[in-house]
């Protein structure tokens, strides 16, 4: 089957990162706190914004630093308020506020500068335009106008990342008429349309280049839809909101994210980590640590997150462990032990045995090392019963990266 070049661009990214940004941040009491929680002086909001534009370019160099590939920034949220310059389609953008700079123009160019690609949010269901809900027509032609000022005022846009046609599921949104303006204007642009909650991983027979698993965690991904194939992406928040929330504490911790992260690449799909910044611009500590745990991590073993696309490598799981798997040159082990001595056990002392039934004949394997330190683990192939027998040693004492991974070499 054919697959369309920047799809397995896409796919050999791995991870992004998700900023949810806007109007919103200045409550911190989640992205959707105008709509459920009536907040009276919402607006105000808009007469306040001013940002620091420090900080702007900051969170792109943080996600560069990372290892993250692509940005994803919501443009415009279900509010309604646009980050970028409308060009006098609605007033009620970045450029009316004190700060009257195009937040968009800031983000793509130091995407560009840091070798990150760009991505675009934009929320198709909209609580402040009163044509979304008395002239739908109009609605649409004017979605079409603003998407065209995107692709045609800053550069190359990595894609598109639509979100809201689940409030109209019986609409006629008139998608492929706004694909086709994206791909005249921008022939690179991956374009997705968020499925929601209740249809994670379905295309809808829609033309799509990514299936999408919200907050998801999918034990497998159905790549080929509609005689396509898509690639795919689920997306996961530090916390219980996309937005920022002061009072919501309940971060998840750096093994959930590790293992979310190298779970993602086994089924086949990207992953997508969100934050909320500040009113400002500026990330609160909880989020800068959970990066800086990412970043770490990524620093040793990046090669194995950008070298599993899914189009490229099948997933072999491990008989023994149903969380340790082969993809492509790459072992990944889950939650290993460290070494230690009889007054300091670990849990790591006594070596995993890790079973792979059906391996490849054509695959023999010349030696495996941990990317972590280079050194060589014991493996038995036997080219009869077409197993694989690797024996996974804990990890050394002063050292826990919660998911270690090991690089393959092929005769």
């Amino acid at each position: 089957m054919h697959i369309e070049t920047k799809i397995k661009n896409f796919e050999k990214m791995g991870i992004g990162l998700f900023i949810h940004w806007g109007l919103y941040s200045k409550f911190s009491q989640g992205e959707w706190s105008q709509n459920i929680l009536k907040i009276k002086n919402y607006q105000s909001a808009f007469q306040e914004f001013k940002p620091i534009e420090k900080n702007i370019t900051d969170l792109v160099k943080l996600a560069k630093k990372a290892g993250f590939k692509y940005i994803v920034l919501t443009a415009k949220h279900h509010d309604g308020f646009y980050l970028f310059d409308t060009k006098g389609i609605n007033s009620f953008d970045c450029v009316h506020t004190p700060f009257k700079k195009d937040i968009i123009k800031i983000f793509t160019d130091e995407c560009h500068k840091q070798g990150i690609a760009p991505f675009i949010y934009y929320a198709t269901y909209d609580w402040n335009n009163t044509k979304y809900h008395e002239n739908f027509s109009e609605y649409l032609i004017e979605l079409r106008k603003l998407i065209r000022l995107i692709c045609t005022n800053y550069g190359q846009i990595g894609g598109f990342w639509f979100d809201g046609n689940w409030n109209k599921p019986q609409a006629n949104w008139q998608e492929e008429t706004l694909y086709q303006e994206i791909r005249k204007l921008q022939p690179q642009a991956i374009i997705i349309n968020n499925t929601g909650l209740e249809k994670q991983g379905q295309s809808e027979g829609k033309k799509v280049d990514v299936i999408t698993f919200e907050r998801g965690n999918p034990k497998i991904v159905h790549h080929v839809q509609d005689n396509r194939y898509l690639a795919a992406e689920t997306s996961l928040t530090l916390n219980k909101h996309w937005g920022n929330a002061k009072n919501d504490l309940n971060y998840i911790s750096a093994k959930q994210l590790i293992e979310q992260i190298c779970h993602t690449r086994k089924v086949g799909a990207n992953l997508l980590i969100n934050v909320g910044p500040e009113f400002d611009g500026s990330l609160n500590v909880h989020c800068q640590s959970l990066l800086e745990i990412v970043s770490h991590w990524m620093k040793i073993n990046h090669e194995a997150i950008y070298g599993t696309a899914n189009y490229e490598y099948p997933t072999y799981p491990s008989t023994s462990n149903i969380h340790d798997f082969i993809k492509g040159r790459y072992l990944f082990v889950d939650n290993l032990g460290n070494i230690g001595n009889s007054n300091v056990i670990l849990g790591g002392e006594k070596a995993r045995q890790l079973v792979f039934n059906n391996w490849p004949n054509n695959q023999k394997i010349s030696h495996i090392v941990w990317l972590d330190n280079n050194k060589k683990l014991s493996f038995k192939q036997n080219y009869t019963q077409k197993s694989l027998e690797i024996s996974a040693d804990g990890f050394e004492y002063g050292t826990n990266l919660i998911e270690r991974v090991a690089k393959i070499y092929y005769k």
